[in-house]
C-alpha cells in the first residue's frame, strides 16, 4: 500500500489517482498522520512542505525519521526540502536557471527586469503582472500589503520566458515518481503566465511535439538533478525552454494529478494524455519494488 501525505485542504490532488488504484493508493492528512498512535506499514508519500507551518513541519520530520528508524520507506524527507524561494535561489546559483529571486524583506534590488511578486508557499497565480522598474515594484508591493498580504511571504521573482512561437507560450512538466521519471502533457497559452492554459491553441506540430516528449521523456535525466536538489522523491517540476534551455518555475510536491481530462477535440493531444496516464500509472505501480530494501 502507498500513502500520500497531504494537508486537509489540498487532499483532493490524488482522487484521480486513488480511483484508479482501487484502494492500492490512499491519502491521509498530516494532522491524522500527528494524532494517530500506529502508522499501517506503507510506503509513504509525504508532500504539501510548503504548506505546514514551521512547528506542524517539525512534526512531519519527526514522523519521517520514525517510519525510517522502523524500516518503512518513506519518500521526500521534510528536513531536506527546499520551498520556492530556496530552490530558485540554488538553481540560480549553480547556474541552471539565468533568473533570480529575492525575498521583499531582503531589501535587495533586482538585477533583471522585469519582475513579479508571488507568496512562498502559494500555488496559485501570481501577485501582479510584469513590472518594470524599482518605483512601479514598491508601489506594487505596498498595495499588496495594505491588502494583507504578509510582507515577510512575499517574493519578487525575474521574468525568464520565451515564446514558443509568436504569440503563443509553452509551460512543460516532468513528474518524478520513485526512481522514474514520467513527462507530463504541456500547457499553452497565449500570454506569458502559462497555468491553466487555453484549449487546442497550439498547432499541430506542437501536439506532435508534445507526443514526442511524453513517449521519449527527454528531460527525465535533467529533470532528476532538479528533483535531487529541491530534496524530493515524489513530485511535479514546471519548467519552460529559453534559447533551448530549460528555465525551472516551480517544483511542486502535491501536484494535482489529473488523469481522466475532458477531450480536448485535438486527437494526438488525447493520445497524449492516455499515454501520460499509463506512464504515470505505471510508475506508481513500481514504486515499492524500485525502492531500495528498508533497512530494519
Amino acid at each position: 500500500m502507498i500513502v500520500f501525505v497531504t494537508t486537509e485542504r489540498h487532499r483532493y490532488t490524488n482522487r484521480d489517482l486513488f480511483k484508479a488504484t482501487a484502494g492500492k493508493v490512499k491519502g491521509a492528512t498530516y494532522q491524522e498522520m500527528f494524532d494517530t498512535e500506529y502508522l499501517p506499514r506503507a510506503t509513504y508519500v509525504f508532500t504539501d512542505m510548503d504548506r505546514l507551518s514551521p512547528r506542524e513541519l517539525e512534526r512531519a520530520a519527526r514522523s519521517y525519521r520514525m517510519l525510517e528508524e522502523n524500516g518503512v520507506p518513506a519518500l521526500n524527507n521534510p528536513s531536506r526540502f527546499l520551498g520556492r524561494y530556496g530552490l530558485l535561489r540554488r538553481l540560480h546559483h549553480e547556474g541552471i536557471n539565468r533568473f533570480n529571486v529575492y525575498r521583499v524583506d531582503s531589501f535587495e534590488t533586482p538585477e533583471r527586469w522585469p519582475v513579479f511578486l508571488r507568496a512562498e508557499g502559494d500555488h496559485k497565480r501570481p501577485l501582479s503582472g510584469l513590472i518594470n522598474d524599482q518605483a512601479e515594484l514598491d508601489a506594487t508591493v505596498a498595495r499588496l500589503v495594505d491588502e494583507g498580504a504578509p510582507l515577510s511571504t512575499l517574493l519578487i521573482i525575474e521574468y525568464a520566458a520565451e515564446e514558443v512561437r509568436p504569440g503563443l507560450f509553452r509551460k512543460l512538466s516532468v513528474f518524478r515518481v520513485g526512481e522514474r521519471m514520467v513527462t507530463f502533457t504541456c500547457v499553452h497559452d497565449d500570454q506569458w503566465l502559462v497555468k491553466y492554459g487555453k484549449p487546442a491553441i497550439a498547432p499541430p506540430e506542437l501536439y506532435q511535439d508534445e507526443y514526442d516528449m511524453v513517449a521519449g521523456n527527454p528531460f527525465g535525466a535533467v529533470m532528476r538533478r532538479i528533483f535531487d536538489l529541491a530534496g524530493l522523491e515524489y513530485g511535479r517540476v514546471d519548467f519552460g525552454l529559453v534559447d533551448g534551455k530549460p528555465q525551472i518555475y516551480e517544483v511542486n510536491s502535491n501536484p494535482d494529478v489529473k488523469l481522466d481530462p475532458k477531450s480536448t477535440g485535438v486527437a494526438l493531444r488525447d493520445r497524449s494524455n492516455a499515454l501520460f496516464k499509463q506512464n504515470y500509472l505505471a510508475a506508481i505501480e513500481a514504486l515499492e519494488a524500485d525502492l531500495p530494501p528498508a533497512e530494519t
